[in-house]
């Protein structure tokens, strides 16, 4: 999170061209959304148990267990965002994610409309407008975004395997509301699907639809990145703040 954070200053201020980076969590981390209310919900002793991370993103949206998934994020700085709008990026972004699914083998979809209990803090419990389905019209991909006066931040999390049913044991969950339907791309493709190869589909995907240059984060990028997670996101006075 805070090299995300470090990244959108750097895009913002116009030392970085825009950014798509594509990771993953190790070892697994619960994160949960800028302003979501956690606090009375979490079950602290559980992740310590399990040696589960939790942390606050700087973006919107519920919680995600991410464990046997990939995370994307794309950082634009404010020129670039001229004369789009917060609902072209995410039909942008999603084209490009829907690319990444077919070579895998998958189709799917862009939701037009948001369904499911928006109460539920799991975030693969409710399907937001512009987030990804498959066919069948099971959530495969959540996103969220963060607007800056400098530039935006949208987060996105593609369960790989079914890991992400876990969250459960971190959560204070109404079992009712707890969606159990298959939402991970090994359960589509009825077959295992390497973190290498996912995040190569989707890689391939980006090179096919955008001109792009494959970087490592600069010195001053890494630093601020540390200085960031030092002062905010190791901090249970940023993680737990509500």
């Amino acid at each position: 999170m805070a090299v995300d954070e470090a990244l959108l200053e750097s895009v913002g201020a116009g030392k970085s061209g825009p950014v798509i980076r594509l990771y993953g969590f190790s070892p697994a981390a619960l994160s949960f959304g800028r302003f979501q209310h956690i606090k009375d919900s979490i079950l602290i002793s559980n992740l310590i148990r399990d040696g589960v991370g939790y942390v606050r993103r700087p973006t919107g949206g519920h919680a995600v267990l991410h464990d046997e998934e990939l995370t994307y994020s794309v950082i634009l700085s404010r020129n670039h965002l001229i004369p789009f709008r917060k609902r072209t990026i995410y039909r942008f972004i999603g084209e490009i994610l829907i690319k990444g699914l077919n070579n895998l083998g998958l189709n799917a979809s862009i939701n037009l409309n948001r369904t499911g209990e928006l109460r539920n803090p799991d975030c693969f419990a409710t399907k937001g407008e512009y987030e990804i389905s498959s066919l069948s019209g099971k959530k495969l991909i959540g996103s969220a975004q963060m607007t800056t006066r400098q530039g935006v931040l949208q987060h996105g999390s593609i369960p790989i395997g079914p890991s992400y049913k876990r969250i459960g044991n971190y959560l204070k969950i109404d079992k009712t509301d707890f969606n159990t339907e298959p939402a991970c791309i090994e359960e589509e493709l009825k077959k295992s699907v390497s973190y290498e190869e996912c995040r190569d589909a989707f890689l391939h995907a980006v090179q096919d639809m955008l001109p792009i240059e494959i970087s490592e984060l600069t010195g001053r990028e890494i630093r601020r990145a540390e200085e960031i997670s030092e002062k905010k996101y190791s901090k249970d006075s940023w993680n737990l703040l509500y």
